[in-house]
């Protein structure tokens, strides 16, 4: 380098000059690197990476549990303002298989329900259930347009319905149920969706309905206890034993301490409640709220397993 700078001294303030535009020009991918880098590594004690925190290449990534805790439901959107969803895949908790969604536009995948790592409800008019493995399409009979009774009250024949039904789910955020028949591929005709005519998509509707299922005898499924808006809820494990709240994990029936720590970033049971779904939160490094807010270079948190403590 010595001789090189001096036979030629030019050349070399040439090379130092390149070298330090590649280093500015690749700088902000560099600090997203170091950064997603040491959200992976200084993570809690006894977690397992799902989802790395490093996804800039890969657009937006969205990640909810499925309600059966065997998979986790995985958006990509494109990194551009767009948002637009460009990947949907399912990642099987169980075996760490990633396993497409074909559907033909993902975007579907952003106005409806997961009910189960198989079958997704899209809302709209008419409703219909999505088969997350073949991507087929499964019309729902909207029971609130059935014929009514003098006075315009709903006919209790309706309840037949659920009560012959092979799966039914409860969706507390839109206060809806949805039944399907045992073959419900094979036979469409039942398969339907009911919501409280008076009610307002609140979270007691979601309680009436399950009082409801419960005076009729029918076994049902919670499907949306996962998302953060109930929160302040008591979310319990899939067979009941546990119970998160806000500063831990008990268990249900004698509340005794299963693992203390803040549970805001809880997401959703494992199938086997072996574990526990975690989703970091994310930051911006650059935040400046002056009359309107700034905010630029988003840094990712990772989806983590968190495993409970042996018995």
């Amino acid at each position: 380098m010595q001789k090189l700078k001096e036979k030629n001294p030019l050349l070399v303030k040439l090379l130092a000059v390149v070298l330090l535009v590649l280093l500015c020009c690749n700088l902000p991918t560099l600090l997203f690197w170091s950064l997603c880098l040491k959200e992976d590594i200084f993570r809690p004690f006894n977690t397992k990476i799902l989802i790395s925190a490093c996804n800039k290449d890969k657009g937006l990534v969205g990640v909810t549990v499925t309600p059966d805790g065997k998979a986790l439901f995985v958006t990509k959107a494109s990194p551009d303002s767009s948002h637009r969803l460009e990947e949907v895949y399912l990642l099987d908790l169980s075996t760490g298989e990633k396993r497409d969604v074909p559907v033909e536009d993902p975007f579907l995948m952003r106005q409806g329900e997961l009910l189960s790592s198989e079958l997704f409800w899209w809302w709209g008019d008419p409703d219909y259930i999505i088969d997350l493995n073949d991507g087929q399409r499964y019309d729902l009979i909207n029971l609130n347009q059935m014929p009514r009774l003098e006075g315009n009250k709903f006919d209790p024949k309706y309840y037949a319905y659920f009560q012959s039904a092979e799966q039914v789910f409860i969706l507390q955020e839109s206060g809806k149920v949805i039944a399907l028949s045992p073959d419900f591929r094979q036979n469409p005709d039942g398969n339907v969706i009911y919501f409280l005519p008076s009610g307002s998509g609140a979270f007691g509707d979601g309680k009436i309905l399950e009082k409801l299922m419960n005076d009729l005898g029918v076994k049902y499924k919670i499907v949306d206890f996962s998302y953060p808006y109930f929160y302040d809820t008591d979310l319990l494990s899939p067979t009941g034993k546990y119970i998160v709240w806000d500063n831990g994990i008990y268990l249900s029936q004698t509340f005794n301490v299963v693992l203390k720590r803040d549970m805001s970033d809880f997401q959703g049971w494992y199938y086997d409640e072996s574990a526990v779904v975690l989703r970091r939160r994310g930051y911006y490094l650059i935040d400046i709220t002056f009359e309107s807010s700034l905010e630029l270079f988003y840094i990712p948190g990772p989806t983590l397993k968190l495993r409970l403590p042996a018995p």
